[in-house]
């Protein structure tokens, strides 16, 4: 029988893109590009809520990681570190990252992202909350080492779920407010431990002196189980789904989102989405294999310069930045104690040769024990935190301009590296080192060009990859830094605005966010 005039369907093929039903006047595509698909769920309550939890996630990983610093700056009386120590325990974050961030990529790409933060999250809230109870630093650090190996998670897993939840429109300016949760995390944990070192108690529990440090400790870690509870409201990446074959829950889970964001659910046009990219990655079982196969076409053609490119960039900002921020509350400690009794025309790098604190290679006597933390030493941190965050917020609204953003960043760093200790008196030292430190502006940056260049089943590996090179990067500097600051102060800061310099080249080369939209 002959179709009706009224009533007509065309299937061209099975794996045809636009296939399209026509009945009367109203025509309806069947299937749309991801892209398309997520454009037509809108821009709403899901999304901000997201948002809000993808904050959280990142602001737990932060003060589990870099807030590891003023735990060791508080304990280190009450432990009796020495330098060396301090920098051992300090790097044990980035030590945990380093293990880890391989296995995360993989399972990130092959298991969900959600899934993963998830079981993350909530190991590393029970890690941390135990090290709490830490009799000596080797426990402290072994801890240390598991809950950041855990939280590392958050580092990539999170920018893909929120870059694959959000419309394009967005997303780079997400992407970038998201990292400015990383910038406030300072002064979160600098505000907490500046109203917990303040008490002083000592309760004897388990064989051991329950003293602030180790309160300070337990409430740093309620943010890794908050955002592990929030990840309960909100579903797995779709674009996540339909890359490994789960077509018919992405588009539940998108059509969630269309109906979260106010919309009908019944005017949901979208039936079955493709993938332009057309990379599909199998889940299969955890093998030196599969972990090959995900990592191999990231080093070859095409994708290999860009892989080398980003990874250059990673390698430079987080030597620069890194190194610095895990032992920041030291410094500043250091920096705030010398300053009472230095010379007015001190430099930056002469109070860390006059430093007699209680950082020294020298032991403490017990009897001595205060585990305080100077105020300035919060104040500085505090404004540290607050001025980062409100600076990266400010370059999120240019998320377009991101090259010309990174040149500039790392060209000002750069200047502002050099003449540290060469302004003739400290202080004004400190602010050139704060300014110094503004290459965290750039890790945003690197995060959105890891999903903006590369497809879909490898962006959870190379995110991962990127932060081994961060973290290994860090890792050594945190080493070396730690006892260089006292010894070679000088030779480490033009050290690191010579690296901060290079990195300001290699970014020329960076693609220009039109040539990426086209």
């Amino acid at each position: 029988m002959a179709p009706s005039k009224n009533s007509y369907v065309f299937n061209k093929k099975d794996n045809d893109d636009n296939n399209i039903e026509m009945s009367g006047s109203k025509i309806s595509k069947l299937q749309y590009s991801y892209e398309e698909a997520l454009e037509i769920t809108g821009h709403g309550k899901y999304n901000y809520g997201l948002l809000l939890t993808c904050f959280v996630l990142i602001i737990a990983m932060g003060i589990d990681i870099f807030g590891l610093g003023i735990i060791v700056t508080a304990s280190t009386c009450d432990l009796n570190l020495t330098l060396s120590q301090i920098g051992i325990l300090s790097s044990m974050s980035f030590a945990g990252i380093i293990v880890m961030s391989y296995p995360w990529g993989y399972l990130s790409d092959t298991r969900g992202r959600r899934l993963v933060l998830m079981w993350a999250m909530s190991g590393s809230f029970i890690s941390s909350a135990i090290s709490s109870l830490s009799p000596s630093w080797q426990v402290l650090a072994a801890l240390r080492f598991i809950s950041s190996a855990l939280s590392s998670a958050a580092e990539s897993a999170t920018y893909a779920l929120i870059g694959e939840c959000c419309g394009v429109k967005v997303r780079a300016k997400y992407m970038l407010l998201i990292t400015s949760a990383l910038m406030i995390t300072p002064t979160l944990y600098y505000i907490t431990a500046y109203l917990i070192m303040k008490l002083d108690f000592t309760y004897y529990l388990l064989g051991i002196e329950y003293r602030p440090w180790r309160l300070l400790t337990l409430i740093m870690a309620l943010p890794l189980g908050l955002s592990a509870l929030l990840l309960w409201y909100f579903s797995e990446s779709p674009k996540f789904l339909a890359n490994v074959g789960r077509n018919e829950e992405a588009v539940k889970v998108l059509k969630r989102i269309y109906v979260a964001n106010g919309h009908d659910g019944d005017a949901f046009p979208v039936k079955q989405i493709y993938l332009e990219d057309g990379n599909k990655e199998e889940v299969g079982v955890f093998s030196l294999h599969s972990l090959w196969t995900q990592i191999a076409p990231l080093f070859k053609p095409p994708l290999l310069w860009k892989t080398a490119l980003l990874y250059y960039l990673t390698f430079v900002t987080y030597i620069a930045n890194n190194s610095f921020a895990i032992i920041l509350p030291t410094i500043f400690n250091i920096f705030f104690t010398s300053y009472a009794t230095s010379a007015a025309d001190a430099s930056f790098c002469d109070l860390f040769h006059l430093s007699n604190t209680t950082t020294s290679d020298v032991e403490m006597e017990p009897t001595s024990c205060k585990n305080s933390i100077e105020d300035n030493t919060i104040w500085a941190g505090c404004a540290h935190g607050m001025s980062f965050f409100l600076l990266n917020a400010l370059i999120s609204q240019f998320a377009g301009k991101r090259k010309p953003m990174t040149i500039v960043i790392l060209l000002i760093a750069a200047a502002a590296g050099v003449g540290i200790n060469n302004t003739g008196e400290a202080i004004s030292g400190l602010v050139l080192f704060y300014i110094f430190l503004t290459t965290a502006m750039v890790f945003g940056i690197i995060s959105s060009y890891f999903v903006d260049l590369y497809p879909t089943s490898y962006r959870g590996m190379i995110a991962c990859l990127g932060m081994m090179v961060a973290r290994l990067s860090a890792f050594a500097g945190t080493n070396i830094l730690s006892g260089a600051m006292t010894d070679h102060c000088s030779v480490a800061l033009y050290s690191g605005a010579g690296i901060v310099l290079s990195g300001a080249v290699a970014a020329l080369f960076l693609p220009s966010d039109r040539s990426i939209r086209s």
